[in-house]
């Protein structure tokens, strides 16, 4: 990076010496790196992998003043306190405080149009930065490490990382609080650097105060000043499926066509290959798979595999949007793409969702408990329930939207509850005519659509618009790899979807729903146009989440939003949901593993819970707020 000094006829002098006083002291960083933020207040970067903020307290009645503005959940600042400090993690700090944080511990870092330029600050052999450290705090997930590294700019960043290297973190992987652009820290304060380490004289930034989500939440549009528009979820992820298409070469031989992807540092064949380019998620297709492409790339065993490895992979393995170009299935996949910028352009705005009609379906209940952590008292169901509960009353007291629940537990109702762990109760039923007690898993999905049609076709004989009713499918994920965390979304994938589909006879014939409409059918049109729609939606949910404060994770190895649930042997299906709900824009979103420690930490908390359901309510109100 070239040093930007201050420019005078003693310009050169003072930059001089603030250079090398400050490489100077680069240079004599130990493990433990304190840097003050302001009076009282410091950073501590520990082993270049761990951030904790120290707070001197001067007086215990004061700490809740102190403490709590540093806070993305203010309202516990009594868990940080320690005699007469505070410690607080850099996960639990707002993100305005982590970007500080980050800008002060490392001086010389800046953003421009490009991204986030990290110089290298902590390279001890015992305790080097790494490229997923880095990538946990810019990106908000370890796993875009591989992407970051794969960026033409970092081809010549190798780990263990050198002091002084220079490390892009492109614009579309930043989270949403890193992409303003700024100068270096050094630049903007030289006399400071003068003399580093002592205390920033700037004041302290001013936040607004906190507030419930009723009370921010705008119930009516209000002028903004012109701003430039923050890139869309869809064009973020769009520039990562290009730098992973990047990544790969496709060839033909004799057993059929091919991609060629090279191993980087630190990757698997199982997460960086098969999780990433096929969409496979459960644990025995992923190993089949891995074995496929070990055998037809000559690798005799999976876990001894070397970097720049060059991986076969069959085409038929590769999901739609890795498919080389000119084939049917890419085809098809960029036609749907094309299709949600077309359907978001005409797309009519609404002010505080009026006429917005939501079906929510809180997956499984009854005798069905889906995922189980017995250990944990974690129910898929009972969590499930809990958040598709605290979506239905934000909705009800902020805003304009009319909601509908599939199914209710009638001993619960539909008061979000604050279980830490939860108890499985078997009492919900769907709310057909009449009710249905879940005694069966296969009825009780199909009475699901029945019923999300039922509403649908009455609200579209009521005048609702029908691109203003969204089904939503609420569930938890299990899967193996238990590094795998965050948000995945499925939509209807066109592939997957019949003409016709129905189920009259036998205990059907009772319910009032499946006599009113009894076939689901779509034309092949319809089908392109609800795909499409959906991935708007999903693409709304998730920037909400990534926006959220505080962030919450989406899955980030492979794409987050997909149109198929794969199985081994060239399977995939489509939950019968979203095969035949009648709704246009449906998604089934799978909130978090339930086999991941950390996303199993969040399930458990219900402050947690209650953050995804504002984020899910931004999505939809960013969505239609046109």
């Amino acid at each position: 990076m070239q040093f930007r000094p201050f420019l005078s006829k003693k310009g050169g002098i003072v930059a001089c010496l603030v250079w090398v006083c400050l490489l100077t002291h680069l240079a004599s960083a130990q493990d433990r790196l304190r840097q003050p933020l302001e009076d009282g207040v410091s950073a501590l970067l520990q082993y270049g992998q761990t951030i904790t903020l120290e707070i001197t307290l001067s007086s215990s009645s004061q700490a809740q003043a102190i403490i709590s503005p540093y806070l993305a959940a203010p309202s516990g600042w009594r868990s940080f306190v320690r005699g007469s400090a505070a410690l607080i993690p850099f996960e639990r700090l707002s993100a305005t405080k982590q970007r500080h944080v980050l800008l002060t511990l490392f001086p010389l870092d800046y953003v421009d149009a490009e991204g986030w330029h990290h110089h290298v600050r902590i390279a001890s052999d015992k305790s080097p930065e790494t490229v997923k450290i880095l990538s946990y705090w810019l990106t908000g997930s370890q796993d875009n490490a591989a992407l970051i590294l794969s960026v033409d700019a970092n081809r010549a960043v190798k780990e263990p990382l050198q002091r002084g290297q220079i490390i892009l973190f492109p614009q579309p992987f930043l989270r949403p609080v890193m992409k303003e652009p700024c100068a270096s820290f050094a630049s903007r304060n030289t006399d400071q650097f003068a003399q580093p380490f002592q205390q920033q004289t700037s004041p302290k930034p001013k936040e607004p105060p906190s507030a419930t989500y009723h009370e921010r939440l705008p119930l009516m549009p209000q002028a903004a000043p012109p701003q430039t528009p923050e890139p869309t979820t869809e064009s973020a992820e769009s520039a990562m499926a290009e730098n992973y298409h990047k990544d790969l070469e496709y060839g033909e031989d004799k057993e059929g066509r091919y991609a060629i992807y090279r191993l980087k540092p630190g990757e698997s064949l199982y997460s960086a290959v098969i999780v990433r380019f096929t969409d496979y998620t459960a644990n025995a297709d992923v190993l089949q798979a891995c074995e496929i492409v070990a055998k037809r790339t000559g690798i005799k065993n999976m876990h001894h595999v070397t970097v720049e490895q060059k991986v076969k992979i069959p085409a038929d393995l590769l999901s739609d949007q890795y498919q080389p170009l000119g084939t049917v299935q890419r085809e098809n996949y960029e036609t749907i793409r094309e299709e949600a910028r077309r359907l978001q352009e005409i797309r009519k705005g609404t002010r505080n969702l009026q006429g917005v009609i939501l079906v929510l379906d809180p997956g499984h209940g009854g005798i069905d408990p889906g995922a189980i952590r017995e250990s944990d008292g974690l129910y898929e169901d009972e969590i499930n329930y809990d958040i598709a509960c605290r979506i239905k009353e934000i909705l009800e007291k902020a805003t304009q939207a009319r909601v509908f629940m599939t199914l209710e537990d009638s001993s619960q109702g539909f008061k979000p509850t604050n279980n830490k762990r939860f108890v499985h109760d078997k009492d919900e039923r769907i709310l057909t005519t009449p009710r249905y007690t879940i005694a069966n898993k296969d009825i009780a999905n199909n009475l699901r659509w029945y019923l999300a049609n039922s509403i649908y076709s009455q609200a579209r004989k009521n005048g609702a618009d029908p691109q203003k009713i969204v089904f939503a499918s609420i569930h938890c994920d299990y899967i193996y790899d238990e590094t795998v965390r965050g948000t995945m979304i499925y939509v209807p994938g066109v592939a997957h979807r019949k003409n016709e589909e129905s189920h009259t006879s036998g205990i059907y014939a009772q319910f009032e729903e499946v006599r009113q409409n009894p076939v689901a059918s779509s034309t092949h049109s319809q089908r392109v146009q609800d795909e499409a729609l959906s991935r708007s939606l999903s693409a709304s949910i998730i920037r909400a989440m990534r926006t959220h404060n505080p962030p919450l994770k989406v899955h980030s190895i492979g794409n987050p939003v997909r149109s198929e649930i794969r199985k081994s042997g060239g399977k995939s299906y489509l939950p019968t949901v979203l095969r035949n709900t009648a709704i246009p824009t449906k998604v089934l979103v799978e909130v978090a593993n339930m086999n991941n420690p950390q996303d199993r930490q969040h399930l458990a908390n219900p402050e947690w819970r209650q953050w995804f359901a504002e984020s899910f309510v931004d999505a939809l109100i960013s969505h239609y707020n046109k």
